[in-house]
């Protein structure tokens, strides 16, 4: 493909370095703080490939400065922690990307420590009030505790600087302790750490002041404040932070301003879903900010932007001096470096699903589009290799799992031909891009799509599946086949909630339909349909809404206690469930369906109760789905080279698929 130059208007003003104290950053996109779990090397390479893809500045994720606070036996304030920052920020050092590491004190949001003996103890805060993230009721910190925390924080910036980190960014955002001090909801004190505006900000300039005392001025120190709480008046507010930002420019103390934004009361705001709808919505208070700090020190802003163009935005209006993109550099991490060329289409974009960055946080960090991400030490793009001997591949299912393998055999150097029964690449993604809200996730088809095009060593075949004969019926020689024939939804109605039974008595009735096929036909549906949600997702409730605004009346039933469970650990359960009810839909949890009858349904309550009978002209079943591996075991029984991938192999999420397909074509010569 001929690389286009990019347009002067829209994204040069980006690639301007900036001077923050005494580091320079190479343009105007960063990359934030975010937890990815990762031991020091492992860490070290995953900010490296973000570095190599052209980043301009790297900030770490957080690292506890009290033992109140840490995790995981790792004490940073301890002198030989300076080994560790040497391990993760020499690397993206030797590329040239300055470092700056996080420092934190999670205060009311932390968790008491009942996982090291030697430190149990109760969370520390200015107040007792409790946090609603993990509900622990603080310790109100004295004088003594207080001391002790900022002492952390100096000799934990002594040892990010021992071990030849750049700078240090002090957490004062999110609900943790020092947004605790700076929050009038948080802070009820009535002392010299707690009262008016100056009195809540002296934590910090007393930490700022003891980091500098103890590493000079060559030394970046940066702040993140939470521009706003979303608590109203009780809270912080733009107008609040504008005033704790006076105070501190005061002091001279600092070499930059970060702004994010909330505290775990709207915890669902911090990073927003692709259910949200959300996009840089610090962006227009935020340059109030910009405006306060009159140059002498940069603004960074971060907080659901998702692409480079946005950022162009941002840096054009003069809302902020840089932009972070998380999530973006997670899915892509040379999405900098391709824009920098004029590649912005080949970028792998981020679907805002939550699943492998949020729901895994303290875990290792993954992404449903970059099966790479938090895997750099075995697959980063330093360790690229083609095929020692290119191989000619089948592919068999053009759904994510199918489009990986291909995309990544073919990068590879492998010819690969591969074969889709529809008229449509992306399997049950594509069903998943028609439900409201949900549109996004056209994103990860689309991207392989465009990327199997750009791969001359790809082709493909739309039509049935043969049967035995395939490896006769695909034209041209193949040396070994990957199914990745995905899987059916059952029909029966088995439950994992009800081991009494392996079906709904009546689900064989014609009224009875599963999700899938009520989205590829809602005209058939009946005026009153009931949905019955076995598995927790988003599916059965993103029907619901399209069938209530064609006019239905719809029900969904679920022997769980919540329904839409698995939208909860995304984030995305805020945002959509008060959509589901707002379109009229009737919620039933903690609700089975005991039989179907024609045009009606009879349920029982978990909880125990008389049975009820409830009309219903349409039954939907979105339950249990089973692998449809029946060509793959056919296949090898005949002794062939044959491997599967996805839902082929068990029903799972399109993470699993995308990993496997990657990993499978790894594995190939």
């Amino acid at each position: 493909m001929t690389t286009q130059p990019a347009t002067p208007t829209t994204l040069d003003g980006l690639w301007e370095p900036v001077r923050i104290g005494p580091v320079q950053a190479l343009n105007r996109i960063y990359l934030p703080a975010h937890q990815v779990s990762l031991p020091p090397l492992a860490y070290g390479a995953y900010l490296a490939e973000r570095a190599r893809g052209g980043v301009g500045l790297i900030v770490t994720h957080g690292f506890h400065v009290h033992p109140a606070s840490a995790r995981a036996g790792v004490s940073p304030w301890e002198p030989g922690w300076a080994d560790a920052v040497r391990a993760f920020v020499t690397p993206s050092k030797r590329l040239g990307v300055p470092v700056i590491v996080q420092v934190t004190h999670m205060g009311a949001s932390g968790t008491r420590r009942t996982d090291d003996i030697a430190h149990w103890g109760a969370v520390l805060a200015p107040s007792q009030l409790a946090s609603p993230v993990h509900r622990a009721m603080p310790q109100p910190m004295e004088e003594d505790d207080i001391r002790a925390v900022i002492e952390g924080f100096a000799a934990t910036c002594a040892n990010v600087q021992a071990g030849g980190g750049d700078g240090v960014e002090i957490h004062g955002s999110h609900g943790y302790l020092l947004s605790n001090f700076l929050s009038p909801y948080w802070n009820r004190r009535d002392d010299r750490w707690g009262g008016d505006t100056g009195r809540r900000t002296r934590l910090a300039l007393e930490i700022g002041r003891a980091v500098r005392a103890r590493c000079g001025s060559d030394f970046a120190v940066g702040i993140k404040l939470s521009l706003d709480e979303y608590l109203g008046e009780a809270g912080t507010t733009p107008d609040e932070t504008l005033r704790v930002v006076a105070l501190l420019e005061a002091e001279r103390l600092f070499d930059y301003v970060c702004l994010s934004h909330t505290d775990y009361h709207q915890n669902h705001r911090l990073v927003p879903p692709q259910s949200s709808g959300e996009t840089a919505p610090l962006a227009a208070n935020a340059a109030r900010v910009r405006e306060a700090l009159r140059g002498r020190i940069p603004l960074l802003i971060q907080g659901s932007v998702r692409d480079i163009a946005t950022a162009a935005r941002i840096v054009a209006h003069r809302q902020s001096d840089m932009v972070g993109l998380v999530r973006a550099q997670i899915a892509d991490p040379e999405i900098v470096r391709k824009a920098k060329e004029g590649r912005t289409d080949q970028t792998r974009r981020c679907v805002g699903a939550n699943q492998g960055c949020w729901r895994r946080l303290g875990q290792n960090v993954s992404c449903t589009v970059n099966p790479e991400a938090g895997r750099e030490l075995q697959f980063g793009a330093a360790l690229a290799r083609p095929a020692a001997t290119p191989r000619t591949l089948l592919v068999i299912g053009g759904g994510p799992g199918g489009l990986k393998f291909a995309d990544s055999a073919a990068v590879r150097g492998h010819r690969v031909t591969l074969w889709e029964r529809t008229d449509r690449l992306g399997g049950q993604i594509r069903r998943a891009g028609l439900l409201p809200d949900y549109g996004s996730w056209n994103f990860l088809v689309d991207d392989l799509e465009a990327s199997l095009r750009r791969q001359t060593a790809v082709s493909t075949i739309p039509g049935p599946w043969p049967d035995l004969v395939i490896d006769e019926a695909a034209p041209g020689p193949r040396e070994e086949s990957g199914r990745a024939t995905g899987a059916r939804w059952q029909r029966g109605g088995r439950s994992m909630f009800r081991t009494d039974r392996d079906a709904i008595p009546g689900a064989e009735l014609p009224h009875v339909t599963d999700a899938l096929s009520a989205l590829d036909d809602l005209p058939a549906c009946g005026r009153r349909v009931l949905i019955v949600d076995d598995n927790g997702d988003y599916l059965p409730l993103g029907l619901a809404r399209l069938l209530s605004a064609a006019g239905r009346e719809v029900t969904v039933v679920g022997a769980d206690a919540l329904l839409g469970r698995k939208l909860e650990p995304t984030l995305d359960w805020p945002w959509l469930m008060p959509r589901v009810a707002a379109a009229g839909v009737a919620l039933r949890a903690s609700t089975t369906v005991e039989r179907i009858e024609p045009g009606r349904v009879v349920l029982r309550c978990m909880l125990g109760g008389a049975s009820e009978t409830l009309a219903a002209d349409t039954v939907v079943l979105s339950m249990l789905r089973e692998s449809e591996d029946g060509l793959y075991h056919q296949l090898k029984a005949r002794g062939l080279a044959v491997r599967r991938i996805g839902d082929c192999v068990a029903p799972r999420e399109v993470d699993d698929a995308v990993l496997e397909g990657f990993r499978e074509a790894q594995a190939i010569g």
